[in-house]
């Protein structure tokens, strides 16, 4: 066998699949979580800074 054969029976994609899909769910909740609550008391709130 050649150290570069791999043997991949013994991993589960499918599952390591799904946990990343609820991981990014969860993340992308988070996120707009945060968006809900973040502060615009800045003072460029609005654009009023943009150039």
């Amino acid at each position: 066998m050649s150290e570069f054969d791999f043997d991949l029976d013994h991993l589960d994609f499918e599952g390591a699949e799904k946990k990343t899909a609820q991981q990014q769910l969860v993340a992308d909740q988070l996120a707009a979580e945060q968006a809900a609550i973040e502060d615009d008391s800045d003072d460029c709130s609005g654009g009023a800074c943009k150039i």
